[in-house]
């Protein structure tokens, strides 16, 4: 007689599946390289950040316009405004975060 396996175990390796695959795709897993392998999650944020607070305070667009303009495929990056501040941040799941700031007209945008 056969013995079959408890649904117990079953639905943790569909958990396990549903986690691991996406970060795994995100190349957050060690070991295996997904579409963001070698910390390209903290490039996309940096990148978000800086791009979007030169897009606002160096060429003066509307905030919407910058928001579409840094938006990569897929968007992982969630930019926050700091209009008073002139301040940007960018987030990427829980792990990457980004800050950029508006210097001045001569040295535009710079990362913290």
């Amino acid at each position: 007689m056969r013995k079959r396996a408890k649904p117990v175990a079953a639905a943790a390796a569909v958990l396990a599946a549903i986690v691991v695959a996406p970060l795994a795709a995100l190349g957050v897993v060690p070991g295996l390289k997904g579409r963001y392998a070698n910390g390209d999650p903290e490039l996309a944020v940096a990148y978000r950040a800086k791009e979007t607070c030169s897009c606002l305070w160096v060429l003066e667009r509307e905030e919407a316009y910058c928001r579409a303009w840094t938006e990569a495929s897929p968007d992982v990056a969630r930019v926050e405004v700091d209009a008073a501040g002139r301040i940007v941040r960018a987030r990427a799941l829980v792990l990457w975060t980004a800050q950029a700031r508006f210097v001045d007209a001569r040295s535009g945008c710079v990362l913290e």
